[in-house]
């Protein structure tokens, strides 16, 4: 086991974006120490998309070169060839997703129109407020994302150092960078198996053992699915690197790989309490 930053070189953190909304267990936090971590590679596949912080924050292979290895791989890998894939079975976040990257102004403005209102909300929320097409589908989820407690969609709220009309911005600077990468909505198992190359880096932020219940997805996150992927990542061709909750399941299933134990991030449980937790980043390779 090693120390996060014990030995590492000074790291310059290259152009990023910040990701348009907030999600539950989002990596906006370690979004810096993810990419310290990243090994050269060509294809890169986030395979829990959520709200694609580590995504936004890594750059691209022009803006951050030791992505593809800065020169220094043998062979060496070309940057005009790096291909980006996000994912995650939530078909809502994929549509907000897809929609942000496909129709920034048309979003922007049915969000312009609508007033910050628990009615509306609460309409939203109790399916009061339908959806005509994708491209309200992808708004009203948006709603109330960066309108609920914690970005869990479920209670009503404002954070206090945020105005409202800080979520009526210009997307379309996610929406160009979203412009090459390629957005899927799979189950991981068939996800993984699909861009699995000696050049694949998966980077991969699943529901944290003991919170699945606080995503809101049609299927659940079972002890079985954590074993399933598990199992998966051990024998893939590309490399991976996991961020996980420091639990006894997580490392009994990652006996023999590189863990890495990062700072206490504290997460917002509920309305009540936060909750202090020691990360782990688990990895395939070595530094």
């Amino acid at each position: 086991m090693s120390d996060l930053f014990s030995s590492n070189p000074p790291f310059l953190m290259p152009t990023t974006l910040k990701a348009p909304f907030g999600w539950v267990g989002g990596k906006s936090k370690l979004a810096k120490d993810v990419i310290k971590l990243m090994p050269p590679h060509q294809i890169y596949v986030e395979v829990f998309a959520g709200a694609l912080s580590v995504f936004y924050a890594k750059g691209t292979p022009k803006s951050n070169p030791i992505l593809t290895g800065g020169g220094g791989v043998n062979p060496p890998l070309k940057q005009d060839k790096y291909s980006e894939i996000v994912n995650d079975i939530n078909s809502d976040l994929i549509n907000l997703h897809t929609v942000i990257k496909t129709r920034p102004r048309a979003f922007k403005a049915k969000l312009d129109s609508m007033l910050c209102s628990r009615e509306i909300f609460e309409g939203i929320k109790k399916g009061l407020i339908r959806p005509k097409d994708s491209l309200e589908k992808a708004v009203y989820y948006y709603y109330l994302i960066v309108f609920s407690f914690a970005s869990k969609g479920g209670h009503f709220a404002l954070n206090k150092a945020r105005k409202p009309k800080s979520i009526y911005k210009d997307y379309s600077v996610w929406s160009e960078r979203l412009k090459s990468v390629t957005i899927e909505n799979m189950d991981f198992k068939a996800l993984i198996p699909k861009y699995d190359t000696t050049t694949t880096f998966f980077y991969a932020d699943p529901p944290y053992v003991g919170t699945e219940n606080y995503y809101k997805t049609k299927t659940s996150f079972t002890k079985e699915e954590h074993i399933a992927l598990a199992n998966l990542l051990k024998n893939i061709k590309g490399k991976f690197l996991l961020s996980y909750n420091d639990h006894s399941l997580v490392r009994e299933l990652y006996v023999g790989f590189n863990i890495i134990e990062s700072k206490n991030i504290r997460y917002t449980l509920n309305m009540q309490a936060n909750k202090y937790t020691s990360e782990l980043f688990i990895l395939n390779y070595n530094l």
